[in-house]
Parts: C-alpha cells; sequence; structure tokens
C-alpha cells in the first residue's frame, strides 16, 4: 500500500533569522573566493579643512613594493605580504600570509595628487592627501554696495 503526504507549502519556508544566518555565514565568515585579491583591510579615513589621512595596516610589507595610485578622489593601492616561517617550526596558526592585496578607496571630494605624502611605520602605510583647490572650503567676504 502505498503512504500519501500531504502538502504542506509552509514547511519549505526559511525563518528570518536562518536565511539572515545564513547570508552571513555565506558573505563574511566564509571566503568565496580562492583569488589572492579577495581580503579588504580595515582601514581609517580622517578629513580636516586641507586634507585627508588614510591609514591602512600592512603588516608584512615591504613599503619599497607598495603601489598607490591617485586619480581625482580615487586611491588605489597594491602591496603583497611576505612572512617567512623559519625551517624545523611547526605551524600551528598562519593568519599572515604570503598574499597579494589590491583594495581602492573613494574620498568625499578630489584630491591633489601633485602633494601627496605617504609614510610607513608600524606596519600602517599612512597617506596624507591634500584637497585640490577647487574642492576646499572657502570665505567669501560680502562687500555692500552703497547706491
Amino acid at each position: 500500500m502505498a503512504n500519501i503526504t500531504r502538502y504542506k507549502p509552509f514547511n519549505e519556508f526559511v525563518s528570518l533569522r536562518e536565511a539572515m544566518d545564513r547570508l552571513f555565514e555565506d558573505s563574511v565568515i566564509t571566503p568565496r573566493a580562492t583569488t589572492s585579491f579577495n581580503r579588504v583591510q580595515p582601514v581609517n579615513l580622517y578629513e580636516t579643512a586641507e586634507d585627508f589621512t588614510l591609514q591602512v595596516p600592512m603588516p608584512g610589507a615591504n613599503p619599497e613594493n607598495v603601489e598607490i595610485n591617485v586619480q581625482q578622489d580615487v586611491v588605489s593601492l597594491k602591496w603583497q605580504t611576505e612572512v617567512e616561517i623559519p625551517e624545523n617550526a611547526t605551524v600551528r596558526y598562519h593568519g599572515i600570509q604570503k598574499r597579494a592585496y589590491q583594495q581602492s578607496f573613494t574620498v568625499p571630494s578630489p584630491i591633489n595628487s601633485e602633494r601627496a605624502e605617504a609614510t610607513y611605520k608600524d606596519g600602517i602605510l599612512t597617506l596624507r592627501l591634500p584637497k585640490a583647490e577647487h574642492a576646499r572650503a572657502r570665505t567669501i567676504k560680502v562687500n555692500a554696495a552703497n547706491s
């Protein structure tokens, strides 16, 4: 004799919590790509009246091999980390690996790339990005016309 099961359409729905958990696990916890350009570094971006300061952590990077391109309001960075493991060492955790990174940032206004400066200290790249003259805020004095 055949078993008949009643179709229950609501059994196939996934709760919002389960859907969000799956979305979070798929997009944040598990890396989607296996290429070396899939890591995004956390950064700091500060703005003053004259310039922007961008700080990017680059542990294990050789500062002479960091490529920085500035065009209008976009800063593009390319670098590679080179961490060597001592011979006869047992790796227990390998969080910083030899890897290439590429990241671009868009700042709120155009940059004067001629005056941009970069320094590397304690594993952090700091970029000073002066605002373009036409993008800076100006105070305009009002002259009263006497009639």
